[in-house]
This record gives C-alpha cells, structure tokens and sequence, in this order.
C-alpha cells in the first residue's frame, strides 16, 4: 500500500517545490505577480573630459553592472580617456574629440597660500578647450542614441550643459564630495584650496577671512568678472537637481550633513578588488617571498619627478632607509619617460649602480607593477604615493602605511587628512630635500608605538565593509534616476522640502519672530499698563 503511494507523494512534492520556488521568484521580483520596474531598457551614456582612472574607471564598472541588468550603455570621451572601455565590448564607445588638458600650472601654485591665480586661469583654460567640439557631438549622441539618463564628470562641464538644456536626468560624478548641497560654514570656501584644506577646522582667522572674502574678488578680477566664458552660457545651476555619486567614503571624506541628492557610494575600484587583485610576475614574487620589509613605490600614471635630481633623492631615501635597516627591498613603478641615473652613493660612500646585481638583490625598478598585487603581499609594509584617490583606496583595502609625495588636487587633502589623522606622513616631492624625505620615510617604516597602522586597519575596516556593496549601491542609484526622473529630468521624491519653504520658515525664524513679538508684548503692555496707571493717579491727584 506504502510503495503505491509513493508515486503520488513524489508528484506533490514536485509541485511543491515548483510553487515555492516561483513564489520566491516573485518575491525577489517586488510581488504583484511577477511584475518588474524594468518594463524597457534605458540608454545610460557616460561622459568625460580627462581625469584618467579616478574620474573614468570606477563609472565604467557601473555602465559594465547596468548592461547585465538589460540596459543600454554608452561612453562618450576625450580621445585619451577611450582606453578604459577596452576590456568592455558591450560599451558603445565614442571620442568627442581631444584631450583639454595641454598644460598643468606649476606644482607650487597648487600648495602655497595664498594661492597663485594662474591655477585657476591655467584650470579655466583646460576645461573651456574644446567646450563647443564636446557639446555639439554629446548633443547628436543623445539625439543619435536616443539617451534616457546621462552621468558627467564633474569637471566635464560640456556634457552638464548639453543635459541640462535637453532636460534630461543628469547625475553628477565626483570623487571630492563638492557638491553644493553638502556644504557647510566650515567648508573651505577657496574652491582650489579647498584641494588641500577640505574644511577650516585647521585653518587660522586670517586665513579664512581672505578665503571667504578677498580671495574670491581677487579671482573675479584675474579672470576678468566671469568664471566662464558668458558666450558659453553655461548655467551655474547645472547641479541643482542633478544626483551626485561621490566615489568616496567618512574616513577619507570629511563627514558633515548632506542633502538628500548627494549619494556616497564609494570606494568602488578600477576591478573587483575583492576577487581579481592580479597576478605577480615571477620575478617580482620571488623578490617579495624572500623579503620581510619591502617599500612600493609608485606615483600614479600622470605624474612623476621631472629631474634626474629628483629621481635620485628618491633613491637615496630608498637606500639610506636599506643601510639603516628600515627595510630591505624595494620596487619603484617608474612610469615610462622617468629620468633615472646611472648611479647613486649614499652617506656611507657606496655607490650603486642601476644596472648592477647588487642593486637588483636592494630594489626593482620597473615601468609598470600589478599594484593591487604588490600591496596584497604580506612583505610589503609601506607604499610611498602621489595620494590619489585610487592608489589610497588600494593601500587602505590592504591595510598599508603610506608615505605621501603630493603633487596636486586630492592628493594634497588626502595627505593632509593622514597626516592629521596620525595615519602617514607626507612632503612636497619636487621641494623637500633628501634628509627631508630620508626621515619621513624612516618615520613611516618604524612607525613608533604601532599609531599609524593602528589607524590604517581602523580605515581598513572601513573600506573592506563599504566595498561589498559599493558598486551594487551606485548601480542602483543610477536605475533610481532612470526610473523615476519626470519630464523635466527631475527627482521630485529627492527634492529637498527647504526648497518648498520661504527663507523664514526653513530656518524657523518665523517662530523666533513670533516668539520676540509674545515677548516683547508681554513686557511692553504691563509696562505700558504701570505708567498709564502712575499717570492716571498723578492727574487724579492733581485734579483733587
């Protein structure tokens, strides 16, 4: 009797099994029977002007994470940025024409205060080059493409413009959080030095008085009353009503409140960190496997040190660390076109000679390293870097200490902030002077009382925590806009409700002003009352 109801029970399970499964489905799915937002897909273009991997790649992860969701995806750039869709075939890649940036202002406009106006002129210069070429081919993009939501880099000012004109949904890219509905009274209002002194915490009243007022009209006069070019009419406004993905996370972004259309979305890296760090070649994993205390170096792909003088302190302060026992190796990614020289002799009189074994068995210098793989092994104790944002993500995911040589940008507040933070120490690169660098490095590598790495795996916890979902996070946000933006490429459900509201009332000073009327009547009547009283009785008793 059992064995013939065997068949039966299996067919129940069976169904069983089907029904919770597309239960679960639907579940996953929102419920209302299976229905899904995504009733078409969307065409999300990308676009940028420069910026290389921390304005480009972590973007190109998105468009890559949208795809698989059955979306359309689109890259629009400068001709030098078009690389970094190589490994992406299913993004529809279009140059825009070339590249802004000729020329950078020199390194110290950048670092001193006050700070140079020919930063700013140079910088005005740069992204204004090819304004029109960008514009006009985004516009026929769009048009060409049919574009349902378009991502601008913040710098990339053509592309901002041509949305807002086309009134699309436009999201802003950043790896600096400086958008407008984040800021705050103790925001550095100096928009370039700002770069270097994120908030005034640390600066002096001098300081922040001529930021906030003589700086600014300084700057109007130098770039002659107007920021831009007025024939351009580019809208100041172009990221009001934008969503701003800040490739960033509190820990290396100063935390202070922000409004509901800036998003923190970082750290999201070049690759999935998490699951490709990349591969050693031989020679460099024997160099790391036989070594206890190696230095990487390495100073991002735009910048490097220009003589072979400054190559070669470098160098010394690499070697004078080996001599004293603070390390023993080290391998420099020494980017193509880096002067080198043919030898350097350190304090103790031994020369070493580049191209020599015993250099080789002290240090490697190459053109390019895997960075992620270095840094991932357990050798490498200390990374000496520009500061950019990528490179300080990669060491803060592995927990390394850093060793700055700030050149520009970010990289100035990234130093900053580590120094600030007891988490490393940083110099001026083309400025400092061997003993200078030779006794930063040192610092580092000894690292008294274990504070810096103290703070380095607080930061790593940080980051190892946000990365699991950065990318899925972004991603979603970027679906959010395309799925909910209005005719006018708004998002009604992230508007701000101060906006909604008079100036009195979003700050409550109505009720203040009430509160000083019930008061001051409170007071003045029975005052007004005593002296009509005194008065009344001195008549009365005048009359009498």
């Amino acid at each position: 009797m059992v064995w013939r109801a065997l068949p039966f029970l299996l067919v129940l399970l069976i169904a069983a099994s089907t029904y919770a499964e597309s239960g679960l489905k639907e579940a996953s799915h929102g419920g209302g029977g299976g229905a899904d937002f995504r009733t078409t897909p969307k065409n999300i273009l990308f676009s940028s002007v420069g910026g290389g991997a921390s304005h480009n790649s972590w973007i190109i992860r998105i468009l890559d994470q949208l795809h698989k969701r059955g979306h359309n995806v689109f890259f629009a750039s400068t001709d030098t940025e078009l690389k970094f869709t190589n490994v992406y075939p299913h993004i529809k890649t279009s140059s825009i024409g070339p590249s802004h940036y000729k020329k950078m202002p020199p390194i110290t406009h950048k670092l001193r205060w006050p700070v140079s106006f020919d930063a700013p002129k140079v910088y005005k210069e740069n992204n204004m080059r090819e304004y029109d070429t960008n514009y006009n081919a985004l516009q026929e993009i769009i048009k060409n493409e049919s574009i349902d939501v378009v991502l601008c880099d913040h710098v990339s000012f053509g592309c901002q413009q041509v949305v807002k004109d086309s009134k699309l949904p436009l999201i802003i890219t950043l790896v600096i959080n400086d958008a407008d509905d984040a800021d705050a009274p103790y925001i550095n209002l100096n928009p370039i030095a700002r770069m270097s002194d994120g908030t005034t915490e640390n600066m002096s009243y001098a300081r922040r008085f001529y930021d906030a007022f003589i700086w600014r009209a300084q700057l109007l006069w130098h770039l002659d009353f107007a920021p831009w070019p007025v024939s351009l009419g580019i809208n100041n406004n172009r990221w009001e009503d934008a969503l701003k993905l800040v490739n960033n996370v509190y820990g290396l972004e100063p935390p202070r409140p922000m409004g509901p259309l800036v998003e923190l979305v970082g750290p999201i890296y070049s690759d999935d960190i998490t699951s490709s760090p990349g591969k050693l070649d031989p020679g460099l994993e024997q160099f790391l496997d036989e070594r206890e205390k190696v230095v990487y170096v390495a100073f991002g792909q735009f910048v490097k040190p220009t003589t072979i003088e400054v190559s070669t302190r470098v160098l010394l302060m690499l070697l004078e660390n080996y001599e004293a026992g603070g390390l023993d190796g080290f391998i420099w990614s020494a980017t193509l076109g880096t002067p080198l020289p043919d030898h350097v002799t350190t304090s103790s009189g031994t020369q070493y000679h580049l191209n020599t074994t015993e250099f080789l068995n002290v240090g490697r210098i190459v053109p390019w390293a895997p960075q992620k793989a270095i840094l991932r092994h357990p050798s490498t104790v200390t990374f000496v870097t520009h500061g950019g944002a990528s490179s300080v993500y990669e060491a803060a995911y592995y927990g390394k200490r850093m060793l700055f040589a700030a050149f520009f940008g970010d990289m100035i507040s990234n130093s900053l902030h580590f120094e600030r933070t007891a988490g490393g120490v940083w110099f001026v690169l083309p400025e400092a002077d061997a003993k200078t660098m030779i006794t930063s490095l040192a610092k580092v590598l000894k690292d008294e009382k274990g504070i810096m790495q103290q703070a380095m795996q607080r930061l790593q916890a940080i980051v190892q925590i946000h990365v699991q979902h950065s990318l899925v996070r972004a991603t979603d946000l970027v679906e959010e806009v395309a799925f909910t933006a209005d005719k006018d490429g708004k998002l009604p459900h992230r508007r701000d409700i101060a906006r909604n509201l008079s100036f009195l009332k979003r700050h409550n000073y109505d009720l203040y002003l009430g509160l000083f009327v019930l008061v001051a009547a409170c007071i003045m009547l029975p005052y007004r009352l005593v002296v009509f009283l005194k008065e009344h009785l001195r008549i009365k008793k005048k009359i009498e």
